[in-house]
């Protein structure tokens, strides 16, 4: 980059950094946030840091013969699990030095500026990745050694056997039987639990369509995938000719932070997770109070920090999130 950093005066400086954060907001990778699976949704302002997701009111499916001069019977009513969302504050600061700005350490300088334009979203978005990393458990311990709580409305992990429904005992499951690695078999049992294993709070079947695979950035299995949905034929068959039924079925969503620690680092024993969701009945939900902003060094102050010289930017983010139930996605890990 050809720009002479250490000529900029502060205000020059702070519109730089202002302009390279807003254009970062619209250019940056958020592929979960992005995949269709997650719900963007906001708190205003002054109604508190809580909000509370329910599950909608499930009725009976079927009518209930009745005899000649009988009453109807009354349809059954199952309210279904809730589950409350709590926003928490990320924040970010830099600070470009005097020495930076006289001795003209530009690359420093725009490597500080890229920092501050990524950070919130990229932490968001891993946030949002982690609900799907981590769900075998209800809570993990976050970068920061915070313990997250990750469980969905019946208190159990958002992947499990043995989901929990409020009006019977009947359980369902969105575990693929055995945790294989991705492939033509796998996704038949993947769409099986959707047949199968998808109930109202009554335990009646209902109708689910997944729509959406998610993968992680493992060579191998986005491979797999490609190779499924636009093969020309049946891919388990050498005959060309041969429809491909998954052609258009499903969308496919990479999301490279799902492999990943807490912290953000790879975590190789997690390359090969997958999902088949139903995007129509998610209820994963970004709550946003207050979306990625930036503090100036204008903002409440002169402008440049007396006794260091440093003129600081900050950034921060105010959000929480949410996910009510395991019914509309299937996991394997």
């Amino acid at each position: 980059m050809g720009v002479n950093f250490s000529t900029y005066s502060q205000p020059q400086l702070t519109d730089l950094v202002v302009r390279s954060f807003q254009d970062a907001l619209e250019s940056l990778s958020q592929d979960m946030r992005k995949s269709g699976i997650v719900i963007d949704d906001t708190i205003p302002m002054n109604t508190g840091v809580y909000k509370r997701f329910a599950e909608r009111i499930h009725r009976d499916q079927y009518a209930t013969t009745r005899a000649e001069g009988d009453r109807s019977a009354q349809g059954k009513v199952q309210y279904g699990y809730e589950k409350d969302m709590v926003v928490s504050t990320v924040t970010k600061e830099i600070s470009i030095t005097k020495l930076m700005r006289i001795a003209g350490k530009n690359k420093e300088m725009l490597d500080q500026i890229t920092t501050l334009t990524d950070v919130c979203p990229n932490t968001i978005d891993l946030d949002l990745a982690h609900r799907l990393t981590f769900h075998t458990a209800t809570t993990y311990t976050n970068r920061d050694g915070a313990t997250v709580d990750i469980a969905v409305g019946d208190a159990l992990a958002l992947g499990s056997a043995v989901h929990k429904l409020t009006g019977t005992s009947s359980t369902y499951n969105n575990i693929v039987t055995g945790n294989p690695q991705f492939s033509k078999g796998a996704l038949e049992n993947a769409e099986k639990l959707f047949v199968e294993e998808t109930l109202n709070n009554l335990g009646e079947k209902i109708l689910m369509e997944a729509d959406t695979i998610i993968t992680t950035d493992d060579k191998n299995t986005i491979n797999q995938v490609r190779e499924l949905l636009r093969a020309t034929a049946n891919v388990d068959s050498s005959n060309a000719g041969t429809f491909n039924v998954y052609g258009n079925m499903y969308k496919h969503v990479i999301v490279r932070r799902i492999a990943t620690t807490a912290a953000g680092f790879v975590d190789n024993t997690k390359r090969k997770y997958w999902f088949l969701a139903d995007s129509k009945h998610s209820d994963f939900y970004l709550c946003t109070l207050e979306a990625p902003y930036i503090k100036t060094p204008a903002d409440g102050n002169n402008g440049e920090e007396f006794s260091s010289e440093n003129w600081n930017y900050m950034c921060g983010a105010t959000y929480g999130m949410a996910i009510v139930t395991g019914r509309w996605i299937k996991c394997s890990t």
